[in-house]
């Protein structure tokens, strides 16, 4: 599901249900789905990125920069993986 399905207007639950059933990774900047993963027996695996506001360009170059550590965390089997 990405932003332009609409996944801006579902809520946490919705998002969450639908990574789960995917077997997708959650991608965010909301705490709300790093806290739900600490106490979640189960559930997808979530991709915390601690950055402050910053213009998608710059966002999407720096994230270019850290997806290999990220992949490379998945592929160890963290399932929470906090990205600064």
């Amino acid at each position: 599901m990405s932003a332009s399905s609409g996944c801006r207007r579902r809520s946490d639950a919705a998002i969450w249900d639908h990574a789960l059933a995917a077997s997708s990774v959650i991608v965010t900047k909301d705490e709300d789905f790093a806290q739900r993963k600490v106490l979640a027996d189960k559930g997808p695996a979530v991709v915390w990125i601690r950055l402050p506001n910053t213009r998608r360009r710059d966002l999407l170059v720096w994230f270019e920069t850290v997806l290999p550590d990220i992949l490379a965390a998945l592929a160890r089997g963290e399932t929470l993986i906090e990205v600064t």
